[in-house]
């Protein structure tokens, strides 16, 4: 190989491009290894998540050598887009638990520039009203050094409420509001580090400080809640993740695997009111099993280490992605957790749309569309010390579900999913997500 040009950048400088590369001037490559190594780096290229498409090609210069042409359409990356989202944990939480109440809407709006200066960073504001009062600052570098090595990022955030839970009643959040009194409040700064050196392994370090506060209102209702009866809590933290990502497209992958340990510190000097430590980790394997079926398998478990954790602390089955399908409506507490994930896709459609004449801007004139139908099994285990406090009837059993589903995958790694579920207890429901499973 001899030089690598690349077009399209308008606004990404070429090092970042360059950086997800394992090829380089002078690099010899077997005729029989050409179609793999330009197609392993597209694909490393497009999960910088910069660029609608990447094509990779090599241009004849001699007789013994080529050039590599990369050409990238570039994505959007301002988006001052308007809030107006559910504030509960899922949407179905919403629609069926919440009974579709508009008084649980956030609304306002959040400004990221996904590509600031044209270096990979990320800037963000929200700032937002509703159901909860919300500011929330980041700044994201993710290289800081000449070799492209460490990255850093700066946090800071703010919310308050006047309605939240205090407890969870038979696997179910239970509410306090007051229209008249703020009944949480929440501040969160921090820093943390990345180190990259190689291609798919990352570390991270962080150090964050916490502080919530709370209306008496609740610790009377539950003096648990931060534990001892108080009405806040502080604490400074400290954590550590390490992810190795082989996936091929980090979106919604077809082949490869995905790993991730992390232990977190919550409390470590005098001035911090708990002291807390977790260890996690999660193992994700995809495979293609050809005629455009695709398996997926998620392993994840999760330990508490304390000698007592607040209720405010303590999370298992029911937040972002710790549920197991078909008990998307409960809440499972517990201090350790098991979960087991396991899909079987078949791909139904991949396709383009262009609108250029409903919408001339490039960046969105091509609508990416692709169908997978699915179906699923999952199991999951929460050990919960004493279960019969709080009628938490699904902790300490083996939890059982699956189901049948529709995966709509689209614009700027956007997933949308369809289930119908089923769960030992033979409930089955209809679900909406907007994240991919595994």
């Amino acid at each position: 190989m001899n030089k690598v040009f690349i077009s399209g950048n308008k606004r990404t400088v070429d090092r970042i491009i360059l950086r997800e590369l394992d090829l380089k001037k002078g690099d010899t490559i077997l005729l029989t290894d050409v179609d793999t190594i330009l197609k392993v780096n597209r694909n490393r290229i497009y999960n910088t998540r910069l660029f609608n498409e990447v094509t990779l090609t090599f241009l004849p210069d001699s007789i013994n050598s080529n050039n590599l042409l990369i050409e990238v359409k570039e994505r959007w990356y301002i988006f001052p887009i308007p809030i107006f989202e559910l504030a509960d944990r899922s949407f179905n939480e919403w629609w069926y638990n919440q009974n579709r109440s508009l008084k649980r809407i956030n609304y306002g709006i959040r400004f990221t520039h996904k590509n600031f200066r044209g270096r990979k960073e990320e800037l963000s504001l929200t700032l937002q009203s509703g159901f909860t009062q919300k500011l929330d600052i980041g700044y994201n570098i993710p290289y800081i050094n000449k070799k492209q090595t460490w990255g850093s990022n700066l946090d800071f955030s703010y919310d308050q409420n006047k309605q939240t839970s205090y407890a969870t009643n038979k696997n179910r959040q239970v509410f306090i509001r007051n229209e008249n009194e703020v009944m949480r409040e929440r501040y969160r700064a921090g820093i943390s580090f990345d180190y990259r050196k190689f291609f798919f392994g990352t570390h991270s370090f962080g150090l964050f400080y916490n502080y919530a506060s709370v209306h008496d209102s609740i610790v009377i209702l539950n003096p648990d809640y931060f534990g001892d009866g108080r009405v806040n809590q502080q604490f400074l933290q400290l954590n550590y993740y390490f992810t190795f990502d082989k996936r091929d497209i980090r979106a919604y992958a077809h082949k490869g695997f995905y790993f991730k340990f992390s232990y977190d510190q919550k409390g470590f000097t005098p001035i911090d009111d708990i002291r807390i430590a977790s260890f996690d980790m999660t193992y994700g394997k995809y495979l293609s099993l050809g005629r455009h079926f695709y398996l997926a398998s998620l392993s994840k478990g999760k330990i508490y280490l304390a000698d007592r954790i607040p209720y405010y602390n303590r999370r298992a089955f029911g937040y972002d992605q710790d549920y197991v399908r078909g008990y998307d409506l409960y809440v499972i507490d517990g201090e350790r957790f098991l979960l087991q994930r396991l899909t079987l896709r078949k791909k139904l459609l991949e396709t383009n749309l262009h609108i250029e004449s409903l919408l001339p801007i490039k960046q969105f004139s091509s609508i990416p569309l692709s169908l997978y139908i699915n179906t699923y099994y999952d199991l999951g285990y929460s050990y919960l010390q004493n279960p019969g406090a709080t009628r938490d009837f699904l902790s300490n059993e083996l939890l059982r579900g699956g189901g049948i589903g529709l995966d709509v995958v689209t614009y700027y790694d956007s997933v949308i999913r369809f289930e119908y579920s089923i769960n030992k207890m033979l409930e089955n429901r209809i679900y909406l997500a907007f994240t991919k499973d595994i």
